[in-house]
């Protein structure tokens, strides 16, 4: 039987997409107001936020080192971090 483990709010936005950060155990969750949300799993809360995007975080990828970050948006653009 599967069952929810964490249920974590953000707030009014809506999230899009995550990506799992093995090192800091932590979740970036792409949303709908343009931010990007460092959520500590662990913790169950917002860390941070990050601003790049001008609209939608629609995709996000941590690369295999958790050396970059990557976003895309309904903006047209494409976000190193």
């Amino acid at each position: 039987m599967v069952q929810e483990l964490l249920s974590i709010d953000t707030g009014d936005a809506i999230a899009h997409c995550l990506a799992f950060d093995k090192e800091t155990k932590s979740i970036a969750v792409g949303c709908s107001d343009a931010m990007i949300k460092m959520i500590n799993i662990e913790k169950g809360e917002i860390t941070s936020q990050l601003k790049g995007h001008e609209d939608s975080v629609n995709a996000l990828y941590i690369n295999q080192n958790n050396t970059a970050m990557y976003s895309c948006g309904n903006d047209g653009k494409i976000c190193m971090w």
